[in-house]
């Protein structure tokens, strides 16, 4: 059975002092996984997640900034680097990026997170790239912004939804993807994104390295831990564990662009 994790952490420092990356991509590699989405939260994350890249195929890069660093205006030199990272590389996701007005209280700091948000946006706008996007408390703010660009619904990932029913069944309408993660197992309401959700809409995630409590067990998020959450979407959408795998190896083509299988 194969699987995909649409975001991961892979390049953050606290995700690799929990797993050697190395004997991490070969365990995974082993118990079916096919692709993960490397997200990043700021640059230097970005050049480290192309680096893994180099040596580990089945990792597709993720370049952004995520809306917690999006503290000052964004510095022409910083957008300069982002444009030619794009430039060189054909394989990459826009993300993490997005707006959170929960978790950053200062509301100073949510111009600086749009004007991060809008950047990024025009860069897949023009490049025609897969966004991985993060919203907290502001998703009435984000659904209003994506409709001023022109990015194929099927290249936009909402990452571990948790807003207003109302966002949601517009982002439903527009047939955006959603990605589901560990935290279906611990009775969040997140099931209700899942059960909700069409399955050609549904990617799968685990946010590491997000810590999740399983059965009173503290588990750190990874590539790892999906196939628990793929027994869980096959309960709740009652369809056998093969052709779910199938649909959601579909559905990580279809958003990652990646058109004749490059991986």
């Amino acid at each position: 059975m194969k699987f995909h994790d649409a975001h991961c952490h892979l390049a953050d420092k606290d995700f690799m002092k929990d797993f050697d990356i190395s004997t991490a991509m070969k365990k995974w590699k082993k118990s079916g996984l096919e692709y993960v989405i490397g997200v990043s939260s700021k640059i230097s994350e970005s050049y480290k997640i192309l680096e893994m890249r180099k040596e580990f195929k089945r990792i597709i890069p993720g370049i952004g900034i995520h809306p917690w660093k999006a503290k000052t205006q964004m510095r022409e030199e910083l957008k300069t680097e982002f444009r030619q990272i794009i430039h060189d590389n054909e394989i990459i996701v826009i993300g993490e990026i997005g707006l959170d007005h929960h978790f950053i209280k200062k509301e100073e700091r949510y111009l600086y997170q749009e004007e991060h948000f809008r950047f990024f946006l025009e860069l897949a706008e023009k490049n025609r790239l897969p966004v991985n996007i993060h919203l907290k408390g502001a998703e009435e703010e984000a659904s209003d912004i994506l409709t001023s660009y022109k990015i194929l619904s099927e290249n936009i990932l909402i990452h571990w939804y948790s807003g207003p029913k109302k966002v949601f069944n517009q982002f439903l309408e527009r047939d955006y993807f959603f990605s589901i993660n560990p935290s279906v197992l611990t009775g969040s309401t997140h099931i209700e994104v899942l059960k909700n959700t069409p399955l050609n809409r549904i990617l799968t995630e685990s946010d590491g390295n997000v810590k999740y409590t399983i059965d009173n067990v503290r588990v750190t998020g990874s590539p790892g831990i999906i196939p628990e959450v793929l027994s869980k979407i096959e309960e709740i959408k009652n369809i056998k564990l093969e052709e779910l795998s199938v649909i959601l190896q579909k559905n990580i083509r279809i958003y990652a662009n990646l058109v004749g299988d490059k991986i």
